[in-house]
């Protein structure tokens, strides 16, 4: 990969519980979860950004050898998960972290991804043809919380903000069923699931380039809708950069402080991003 470009920021100014990282073969986005019960047992701001710090410094070693990446996942699942339930405590915790996860890799002549969970990749082809991999489970998930969030505030007057409180349990049922067949799969402290992931590869020479992104970023086309496509979206970012379309979302979501014309739970989410040419 070539032309790398990478953009990062957490919605709070203390830290981040998103993790990047992209080199000349190798290029992953991870979305840690943020924990519901206020439960915290590691010794980072949350255990979210204790997990994806731990697994980005896994990853990043695990990723330079031939391994499969569904067997170096579990692999490194394995080990990261025994190390959280070494925290005093960590047994306790209702709302273990998690993360979700879309890594890319060059590998014997084959461009390689693998995609679990709301993270995303869009790959554009020398032909033009661009392919969106999402693992659409957890963003039907919260869309069923973001509809019960504008009816409870239509029904009661609260803002949508407020209602967001009120979604609470449904959140915690979400997590419950993460890693199950009703629900969706995540980097979590065991194998289940993570062979469910949108896995596959494309020959290295038909590829032009990429990008990968946590849902944060995503609220640029699929929810305000500043681009019509992702098409639209990566041409854009290929042509003037990563900065440009980050202070086209700031402004939107600035627009709608109380998120009450675009439904969300915050202003803004953490927000990370890759763009690379092959």
């Amino acid at each position: 990969m070539r032309r790398i470009l990478t953009y990062i920021a957490g919605a709070k100014k203390e830290y981040c519980e998103d993790a990047i990282y992209a080199d000349e073969r190798t290029a992953f986005v991870l979305d840690g979860a943020t924990g519901i019960t206020g439960q915290r047992v590691t010794d980072a701001p949350s255990d979210a950004a204790w997990f994806v710090r731990r697994f980005r410094a896994y990853l990043i070693s695990a990723l330079e050898g031939d391994e499969q990446i569904l067997s170096l996942l579990r692999r490194g699942t394995r080990a990261i998960g025994a190390e959280f339930l070494r925290f005093p405590g960590a047994d306790r915790v209702e709302d273990k972290p998690s993360a979700v996860l879309s890594v890319v890799r060059e590998r014997k002549g084959f461009l390689e991804y693998y995609s679990l969970g709301d993270t995303e990749i869009v790959i554009r082809k020398k032909s033009g043809e661009v392919v969106t991999l999402l693992d659409s489970r957890l963003v039907d998930l919260d869309n069923r919380n973001f509809a019960r969030m504008k009816e409870i505030a239509e029904r009661t007057g609260k803002t949508i903000r407020e209602a967001f409180f009120d979604v609470f349990p449904y959140i915690l049922e979400n997590r419950k069923k993460m890693n199950t067949p009703d629900g969706y799969c995540a980097l979590s402290h065991t194998e289940a699931g993570l062979d469910t992931a949108l896995q596959g590869r494309i020959p290295l020479e038909e590829v032009r380039d990429l990008m990968l992104f946590s849902d944060g970023f995503a609220e640029i086309y699929d929810l305000f809708g500043l681009y019509e496509s992702p098409e639209q979206m990566i041409e854009d970012v290929s042509a003037n950069g990563i900065v440009p379309a980050i202070r086209r979302l700031h402004a939107a979501q600035d627009e709608d402080p109380d998120c009450e014309r675009f439904v969300r739970n915050k202003l803004r989410d953490d927000i990370s991003v890759i763009y690379a040419q092959i």
